[in-house]
């Protein structure tokens, strides 16, 4: 293995979003596709290296419910650092639902997703909180309840 190609994960933020009721799918579309829309209604980021929220009705999952019940996710929407930088996320990944009758709950008794794993990207200013425009990560998510909310934790690849 060569030194330059490995890959090591930091931890670097985590980021809860928050749902409200409006959420709409339909279809099918062609294929047998259905089109899911989820607009957050809030959230916050908590981490070593960002902090902030998740700004209200910036945007959308616009997730692709396939026929085989694997959601493609596909999350536009904006974050606002503790210094009032506007931040713009696009949230790409795969939510594979457990098969029922099985599957993890969470510490809420929430049964979890078989898989749920996203790969972000950022586009943001010039200044300290350039680093996330030229950087990798892989994040994991966990459905959460009461209120309804998605908790992701993000890895930076070094």
């Amino acid at each position: 293995m060569s030194k330059f190609a490995e890959c090591k994960l930091e931890h670097v933020f985590d980021i809860v979003v928050e749902f409200g009721a409006d959420r709409t799918t339909f279809g099918p579309l062609p294929g047998g596709n259905q089109q899911g829309y989820t607009p957050p209604i809030g959230g916050t980021i908590t981490g070593p290296r960002l902090n902030g929220i998740v700004v209200p009705r910036s945007g959308a999952d616009y997730a692709i419910v396939r026929s085989d019940g694997v959601l493609e996710l596909e999350a536009h929407y904006m974050l606002q650092a503790d210094d009032g930088t506007l931040i713009y996320i696009v949230n790409r990944g795969y939510l594979v639902r457990a098969p029922e009758g099985a599957g993890e709950k969470n510490e809420q008794g929430m049964l979890q997703p078989a898989y749920f794993r996203c790969t972000p990207t950022f586009r943001v200013p010039a200044g300290p909180h350039d680093w996330l425009a030229r950087t990798v990560f892989v994040g994991g998510g966990e459905r959460r309840q009461n209120p309804d909310h998605s908790f992701f934790s993000y890895y930076a690849v070094r």
